[in-house]
């Protein structure tokens, strides 16, 4: 499943694939949807368990270490497919709730809890979790579409040193402030603009 996702998944071409038959796979999870329930618990146990160990080492586990040790830890390629197999169910169960949703129960609350015991105490930890939790949502997805780490990485770090007041303020510009005064691309877009 981690190879080829869930969508479309039929039980006798996945029998074949494992060397056993789709009754004795209903048989042992009782439906397609029990043998889907126990993949995704166990894709969460084994995701949850190496990003634990992931976390051991010092100053990996608190503030702004948590967050680049997360992202470093899905961005790796042991990883990767577990992040990709949630992102697809999650994607599956906004269109079809009902039938995708339960196989997503525990994953977000798990995530943000980690996220959020590891913030120095504060009546704000659920928010600022929830605000960490959807950018590393946000840039994950766009690394799995565009397979640009270096930017993405870059984001991360960014927003890390917004979220400790040490990068610049975002609508900060080098360039001089217009003067009202067109140059010759303005000259020449306004003859352009004129002749249609």
């Amino acid at each position: 499943m981690l190879a080829h996702g869930v969508a479309g998944l039929t039980l006798r071409p996945l029998a074949g694939a494992i060397g056993t038959s789709a009754r004795l796979l209903v048989y042992h999870f009782g439906s397609k949807d029990g043998l889907i329930t126990a993949v995704m618990d166990e894709v969460r146990a084994r995701a949850q368990r190496s990003f634990a160990e992931a976390v051991a080492g010092p100053g990996k586990g608190t503030g702004k270490g948590v967050m680049r040790t997360f992202w470093d830890w899905t961005v790796h390629p042991a990883n990767v497919g577990y992040m990709r197999l949630l992102f697809e169910v999650q994607v599956l169960a906004l269109r079809d709730p009902a039938t995708y949703g339960p196989y997503l129960e525990g994953t977000s609350r798990s995530w943000l809890g980690l996220i959020e015991t590891s913030l120095p105490p504060s009546r704000s930890n659920r928010a600022v979790a929830t605000l960490c939790t959807a950018v590393i949502d946000g840039l994950l997805l766009e690394y799995l579409s565009t397979g640009d780490g270096r930017r993405t990485t870059r984001a991360l770090e960014y927003f890390g040193r917004l979220m400790t007041g040490a990068a610049p303020d975002c609508g900060s510009s080098r360039r001089k402030p217009a003067t009202g005064r067109i140059g010759a691309s303005g000259r020449a877009g306004r003859r352009e603009r004129g002749r249609t």
